[in-house]
């Protein structure tokens, strides 16, 4: 019979992620619920959707920590990238589009969006490179023959068009290579090259370059910033230090937009206060120092790598959702992991998160 010994896996991982969830589905219910009558004239539509995905995300973790050794993410991650390049393409001539974006399929059942199956898959690319190419990672032709790889997947995700995920992806990717020793000249124009990326596609799409000088303009006048970003930091400040208590926030009734997805972080901070919030940051705070832990532990380079760029996956995209809501940063679509409301996103963040399960496993045998 299979046993699962829990003491030899990180416990403090798996708290964490389980409170957040835990925070997620009362958050998603309360911000959904009238969005969700007024839509299909029941409250409970979006909260048993997330509901769904959670048990589906949560039953993919589960294989991945206790069935699926990591060396199969290296053995077929050339597969993977093959596969999900082509996903890319078609979505982009089968895809549905929402709100003027072209990134789903739609199965009737359920929609699935595969660029957020391409941020791991990508992850398990950049890991099996980097050791591959350990003994030549310093070199500049290593590092442009990684940022082409990168690249690849990036450039159907922006014609979707989305910006959020390309600089999300990257981010990651180049964390990985630069904590693996490429060239600093060679990271520098790495650098330089993202910058004039979400330059030229900020330019690119009209709404983008709204959104940007809307922001900009923040500065000299909060007044004059977007109604979105407006709404979003009313409803944080509005909480005070406990808030106004689950299900009684006055932003979710239609008055901010997405409160459900992008911007579920305002509502949290509005109906559970500063506190609330603190406690959602503290949580991702212990995930990155719990996977860091991991990462520096492992003794192969593809599993370190594979949970250093697993890790900043989930903590880079809830940073830059927290910036987005506070109105630190312009718009970017990107959800706050295990918290707001989205099918593929909560599915590949739980798989994420069973993939650093089974590497604890043997980073507490070392």
């Amino acid at each position: 019979m299979f046993k699962i010994d829990l003491k030899k896996y990180d416990l403090w991982l798996l708290v964490a992620v389980l409170s957040l969830i835990l925070i997620g589905i009362l958050s998603v219910f309360s911000s959904s619920v009238i969005m969700a009558e007024l839509k299909w004239d029941t409250p409970y539509s979006f909260i048993i959707r997330h509901c769904i995905w959670i048990i589906f995300g949560s039953a993919l973790a589960f294989f991945a920590a206790f069935y699926i050794d990591c060396s199969f993410y290296q053995r077929y991650c050339r597969i993977l990238y093959a596969a999900i390049f082509i996903a890319l393409i078609l979505v982009l001539i089968f895809g549905i589009n929402r709100g003027g974006a072209t990134r789903w399929f739609n199965f009737h059942l359920f929609t699935m969006q595969p660029s957020e199956i391409a941020k791991m898959v990508l992850v398990f690319t950049i890991a099996d490179f980097i050791a591959r190419k350990r003994k030549s990672i310093h070199l500049t032709s290593t590092t442009i023959t990684a940022v082409v790889l990168i690249f690849i997947i990036l450039i159907p995700i922006a014609v979707e068009p989305d910006l959020g995920a390309p600089i999300l992806i990257f981010s990651v990717c180049f964390a990985m290579l630069f904590c693996a020793g490429i060239n600093l000249k060679a990271a520098a124009a790495v650098f330089a090259l993202l910058f004039l990326f979400v330059i030229e596609e900020s330019f690119r799409m009209p709404y983008r370059f709204e959104r940007l000088k809307g922001y900009l303009v923040t500065f000299p006048d909060m007044n004059s910033t977007s109604y979105q970003l407006k709404q979003s930091i009313n409803a944080l400040g509005s909480g005070g230090l406990t808030g106004k208590g689950l299900g009684n926030s006055e932003l979710k009734r239609m008055y901010l937009p997405e409160a459900h997805t992008d911007f579920i972080f305002s509502i949290i901070g509005e109906e559970f206060g500063f506190i609330g919030a603190l406690v959602v940051i503290a949580l991702f705070i212990l995930i990155f120092i719990r996977g860091m832990r991991i990462y520096g532990k492992s003794s192969d380079l593809f599993t370190k790598y594979l949970a250093l760029g697993l890790t900043l996956l989930i903590v880079i995209e809830a940073l830059m959702n927290l910036l987005v809501a506070a109105g630190l940063v312009p718009t970017k679509g990107l959800v706050l992991p295990f918290i707001s409301f989205g099918g593929t996103a909560m599915a590949m963040n739980l798989t994420a998160v069973g993939i650093l399960l089974n590497l604890s496993k043997f980073e507490r045998r070392l």
